[in-house]
């Protein structure tokens, strides 16, 4: 027994982590391996026979398996701020993937306090929700997030493959190896959507999201290797992980998010120590992975303590509320019950019903009314926006960001009766994704019309409207979702702004996008930039797109908006050479078509009197990019003026086809009727 209490006391130098305080012993190098929205009951170390993980089963050979770890919410952001800080979402402040800031100079983080014992710290991401802006890459003294940002679609859908990831974490690995350092190592696979690589995708046609766990085998495999072969793994503590799980419709809830059940919560947990101290053992009591930031700085509340307190543990979602305009959900699991606390509270006994089929809440109300009041103990307001800096919050109340928390007239609805109709909303988003703009947009109002509170419908809404030409439309839906939400959205301030600036108004548009600044600096400097390249203020236009490439470490997007001011400004030659910088980055960042790149240099092309090459990249832009629809018209231009009429209505045509929406038809005749063609015109506005 002396023996295992010295060996605790040498693995975690159990002070509390402030400042100035010890070391861990030995200081060994720290490795965090967070696999995203992995099922633990997915995987043979906890008894799945469905896919095979030889590396991560290796893994768990020279680890403590924790078999009861469980996430603080289902949300990407929130759960590693969680694992990063030691704190609950309502506590460290981020309650969502997007809307919430973390606030770095208030909390400690697990970088940080390493930092500051000597470590070199680095990090490799493979999602937009951790880009750095967020805040997350505190204490990290390099942070690679360089994740090519798609035109459209949500945060959660920007991310690069693992093996990429992989490939950013190898070169910071290999150096300075006589340093104690710290790595968080973040890969996607398997969040949605899941397209496994081949061979898995074949190996695993019937599952998909196994397909994926095989895939991110073999890329924490490729790392594994990579810390054996230079003589780290003996020496490491190696934290492996998930931050979430996922529905795969047990509850009604495909993905994740919107519910609280257990198969969202509890997620693998290995800690690997120095050595392989305590390998192949098991813990059975529930963890929460706001430990994991005591376990690695030695801190009181280690998962390496002897007796583990037996405390609940607390989740929360308020996705429900702030996308959908559903209730929020908040939920205490310990070691035989699980209290879901909504508008209609469920109480499940996991010991003996693990899948959570049978709801004990009217039977055991002793026990729920025990669990119910343990949850009132923890914090849960959602903060109003009346709470941000006043000066802000007067800007905001300027342009119409009234929302204040609680303003709701009687209760929310109960997301797990609603989550029946997401079926009704992907349907919606399915038309969009496959062009057929005008059904899309009639099914979203449809959506819209029962439930205004859709925020993520209100914002789609908006974006098939700017995409049809539609822009004073997608104005008023842009700020009829903003009329609904509780808390300052960025994302809808910059899909106003956007449509404000299609609609002809850039100083209204300007301002929004100012709002955007802190929390999306990218998007609102490039919005900015197109905002006061609208108002012919080219310098002032120019500055903000190179702030817009610095803070988004140069992403390809943005350096396509600096030859869009360099044309602007008649400079054709910079402006080639910026498209073709653009385009080298794009290929870095592993980017197989950088929308917008061959049209752009058909124009500059075009303006240089050069028409086959500028029919070329008009040409190569319709290719890989057939929802382009200027490149359509531009091209169709050229024929025209090259004489060749037939051409010009054959590509006309195949923009129609191609695109089956009013956009596309107004684009059509407003080419044509440049041509003094009004009965042609007229032929497409009929359509």
């Amino acid at each position: 027994m002396r023996r295992f209490a010295l060996l605790l006391i040498l693995l975690t130098a159990c002070t509390k982590p402030e400042r100035g305080s010890g070391t861990l012993a030995g200081n060994p190098p720290v490795i965090l391996i967070s696999v995203d929205t992995l099922r633990s009951d997915h995987l043979p170390m906890y008894g799945y026979r469905g896919v095979a993980t030889p590396n991560f089963d290796a893994l768990r050979q020279d680890s403590i398996l924790f078999e009861r770890a469980y996430s603080h919410c289902p949300m990407t952001l929130p759960s590693h701020l969680s694992m990063f800080t030691g704190l609950l979402p309502a506590e460290h402040g981020v309650r969502n993937n997007i809307g919430y800031q973390f606030d770095a100079e208030k909390y400690r983080t697990l970088g940080e306090v390493l930092r500051e014992r000597g470590y070199r710290t680095g990090a490799a991401v493979s999602s937009y929700v951790l880009r750095s802006e967020t805040g997350v890459a505190d204490g990290f003294d390099f942070y690679d997030d360089a994740i090519p940002v798609a035109t459209a679609g949500a945060v959660s859908a920007h991310q690069r493959s693992g093996y990429d990831t992989l490939k950013a974490a190898g070169s910071w690995l290999g150096m300075e190896p006589e340093r104690p350092f710290f790595f968080f190592f973040h890969i996607y696979e398997p969040h949605a959507p899941y397209a496994p690589p081949e061979p898995f995708r074949s190996q695993y046609a019937a599952s998909q999201y196994d397909g994926e766990i095989a895939a991110a085998d073999a890329i924490v495999g490729k790392l594994i290797a990579q810390l054996k072969a230079s003589g780290v793994y003996d020496r490491a503590l190696i934290v492996f992980l998930s931050d979430h799980g996922e529905g795969l419709w047990d509850h009604g809830e495909d993905q994740h998010g919107i519910l609280l059940y257990r198969e969202a919560l509890q997620v693998p947990l290995l800690v690997k120590l120095p050595r392989a101290d305590r390998k192949g053992t098991s813990v059975a009591q529930p963890v929460a992975l706001a430990s994991v930031f005591a376990t690695i700085t030695g801190g009181e509340g280690s998962l390496l303590n002897a007796v583990l307190p037996d405390k609940p543990i607390y989740a929360e979602t308020l996705y429900p509320r702030i996308h959908l305009g559903w209730s929020e959900l908040r939920s205490l699991i310990d070691a035989r019950h699980h209290f879901i606390d909504g508008p209609r509270p469920e109480l499940y006994d996991v010991a003996a019903d693990p899948a959570e089929t049978r709801d004990l809440a009217s039977t055991e109300r002793r026990v729920a009314a025990a669990l119910r009041g343990e949850l009132a103990k923890y914090p849960s307001k959602i903060e109003e926006i009346g709470a941000i800096d006043p000066e802000e919050a007067a800007k905001l109340a300027a342009l119409g960001y009234v929302g204040k928390a609680g303003n709701r007239e009687g209760p929310l609805p109960n997301p797990r009766d609603e989550v029946a109709g997401l079926g009704e909303i992907k349907a919606a988003f399915r038309l969009a994704d496959e062009r057929r703009n005008d059904e899309a947009i009639a099914a979203l109002r449809k959506l819209l019309a029962r439930n205004p509170r859709l925020a993520d419908v209100w914002s789609k809404l908006g974006e098939l409207l700017v995409g049809s030409g539609r822009a004073g439309e997608a104005v008023d839906a842009y700020q009829s979702a903003i009329a609904q939400t509780e808390r300052f959205s960025p994302d809808l301030a910059l899909g106003l702004a956007f449509a404000l600036l299609e609609s002809g108004k850039p100083t209204e548009a300007a301002q929004h996008a100012q709002l955007a600044l802190a929390s999306s600096p990218r998007e609102a400097h490039e919005l900015l930039a197109r905002a006061l390249l609208a108002q012919g203020r080219r310098v002032d236009a120019e500055q903000h797109v190179h702030a817009a490439i610095e803070a988004g470490d140069r992403q390809p997007r943005s350096i396509l908006l600096l030859a869009e001011v360099q044309r602007a400004a008649g400079r054709y030659a910079e402006a080639l050479q910026t498209i073709d910088a653009a385009e080298r980055r794009a290929r870095e960042l592993e980017v197989p078509h950088l929308y917008g790149a061959a049209y752009l240099r058909g124009d500059v092309l075009a303006r240089l009197d050069r028409p086959d090459e500028a029919m070329t990249a008009y040409r190569q832009e319709i290719a890989h990019s057939p929802d382009h629809l200027q490149s359509y018209a531009n091209l169709a231009i050229i024929e025209m003026i090259l004489g060749n009429r037939s051409a010009a209505m054959k590509t006309l045509d195949e923009m129609a086809k191609k695109n089956p929406h009013r956009g596309a038809y107004a684009l059509a005749a407003k080419t044509l009727e440049a041509f003094g063609d009004e009965r042609g015109a007229a032929r497409w506005r009929g359509r």
